[in-house]
């Protein structure tokens, strides 16, 4: 692709993105981050986290050493990148003028289809930003789901005496034995504690009650959505099991707005 091709793409890209900020997370447009030019590296769909900056004040420069450091720890994982503007050059007034950006600085935290996961105004703090990277629930997720055979994973939000749980898990997996031996597909389990502070912005993120009084079972697939209205059935069991034969033979777009989530997860 020669310069000018470069530069058309991207102002149609950078357009597209600036539109997926402005807009709620369940209608942004679906792109991958590899598009907005960004950086030349960008080969891959990624996970982006990406600093507008302007050098010379406490706050900016502070903000910089933080995205620096994240990416130091962050970088070598192969779906996140990180990405410093600086809005004193020509490049960074353009970029900014396109995302309509006015105050400095302002991380945003774009995921792989577009989507803007966080806004961080004002001073970047890892403490802040680092959820955004990962959870023992978001890991589990994603090591269930990076298993090719896995379908759907049954998400347990409880813990450990909380009512309802062992009855939650014993469902989560009488319907996993009961799916793969009529569907053959391959059903895991994972457990997120709503207590824990660490689980806050994946069950944001999904759509979950924040504190829940008693366990309950949600259908995730697609790494990272989940059906938050399941079809009624007699028992958790059997709830479970009709649900994933409906996603299996629906249209998923008909569901609407019973599905909410992440597009994808960060990882471990």
């Amino acid at each position: 692709m020669n310069s000018s091709n470069r530069l058309a793409e991207a102002s149609r890209t950078l357009v597209a993105l600036l539109m997926v900020v402005m807009v709620p997370a369940q209608s942004a447009v679906a792109c991958t981050v590899s598009q907005f030019e960004l950086a030349d590296k960008a080969e891959l769909p990624r996970y982006t986290f990406v600093l507008f900056y302007r050098p010379g004040t406490e706050t900016n420069d502070q903000s910089l050493a933080t995205l620096r450091a994240l990416k130091e720890k962050w970088s070598k994982r192969a779906n996140v990148d990180f990405e410093a503007i600086d809005v004193s050059t020509k490049r960074g007034t353009k970029l900014a003028k396109y995302w309509q950006v006015k105050e400095f600085p302002v991380t945003f935290v774009i995921a792989p289809t577009g989507w803007c996961l966080g806004t961080f105004k004002g001073k970047l703090e890892a403490t802040d930003a680092e959820p955004l990277m990962t959870s023992p629930g978001k890991a589990a997720l994603v090591d269930a789901f990076q298993e090719k055979k896995t379908k759907a994973v049954f998400l347990v939000l409880g813990k450990e005496k909380m009512k309802g749980y062992d009855k939650a898990v014993k469902a989560a997996k009488g319907a996993a034995i009961a799916v793969k031996k009529a569907m053959k597909f391959e059903i895991k389990t994972v457990v997120v504690d709503p207590t824990d502070p660490q689980e806050a912005k994946l069950i944001q993120n999904l759509g979950l009650e924040k504190a829940p009084k008693e366990a309950r079972v949600y259908v995730t697939y697609g790494k990272g959505r989940v059906v938050l209205q399941e079809v009624e059935a007699e028992n958790d069991e059997d709830r479970l099991a009709f649900t994933i034969q409906l996603l299996s033979t629906a249209d998923q777009c008909s569901l609407g707005q019973e599905i909410a989530g992440e597009p994808l997860l960060l990882g471990k």
